[in-house]
Order: structure tokens, then sequence, then C-alpha cells
């Protein structure tokens, strides 16, 4: 009985450290979901949020985003552009993406793209032993109409 005790304490101590780390890995948050440029605008936006505790690298990138055989297509553009393209977020701070279509060539359908925004790693050598970093990757549908 004794070691039966003995490994079910160990297990909830197991489970308390992993619920403990999993609660300070995913902490880039993205909004909206989904962007729906006004028709006739050029420009829209996103939030990005640090709701951990150590600052963030965050890069973001947009792709022209259609789909052949039930797969996702990502091809670089230039006719929409991202700034910030990276940024750093500290602690429980919230930075506004902007979306812009460069191009002068009228929307003549429906334009798709892919807002992608990734939690980048930190340097090497900069984690603690024996611990996983989880980063996380959002990948937004953009369109103009």
């Amino acid at each position: 009985m004794k070691k039966r005790s003995l490994t079910i304490a160990l297990a909830i101590v197991v489970f308390a450290g992993l619920a403990t780390t999993s609660a300070y890995s995913a902490t880039l948050r993205v909004a909206p979901i989904s962007v729906r440029a006004a028709h006739g605008t050029s420009t829209a936006s996103v939030r990005i949020w640090n709701d951990g505790r150590e600052p963030l690298n965050v890069q973001v990138r947009i792709f022209r985003w259609r789909v052949e055989k039930g797969k996702d297509i990502l091809e670089p553009t230039r006719d929409v552009v991202v700034s910030p393209p990276m940024t750093t977020l500290i602690p429980g701070t919230e930075n506004l993406v902007r979306i812009v279509r460069t191009t002068s060539r009228p929307v003549s359908e429906q334009e798709n793209y892919r807002l992608i925004v990734d939690q980048l790693p930190k340097a090497a050598g900069k984690g603690k032993s024996g611990t996983i970093s989880i980063l996380l990757r959002h990948a937004i549908p953009v369109y103009f109409e």
C-alpha cells in the first residue's frame, strides 16, 4: 500500500508541474482570427498580445493564398505588406499590426491572403534546462474585395 501511495503522490506532483509549465507556454494571442477589408479600402489591422511573463519576439508575414487539391498554397507577394514585420512584445502588452494593400491595380475579384504570425524562439542557451518551449504560429485569412 505504501508503494501505491508513493506512486499516486509522484503522479500528482508530475501532473501539477506539467499544468504549471503549460500555463506559461502559450502566451501569444491574436485577434481577430479572420480579416475582411471593407469594400474599397486598402488597409486592415490585427492586434497581438503577450499574455506571458517573458518578452516575446514575433515575426509577421503575409502571403497570397489559394487552395489546390485541398492543400493550402502560400506564395510570396508584394501586393500587400505588413507593419511591423518584427517586434518584441514585453509581458502584458499589445501591438497593432497593419495590413496594407500597396498595389495600384484595382481589385477585380476577391483576393485571398494569409497573415502568418510566428512567435520566434529565444536565443540559444537562454532557456531553462530540461524545459520545452512551445512556439505558436497563427495563420489568419485576410480578404480584399
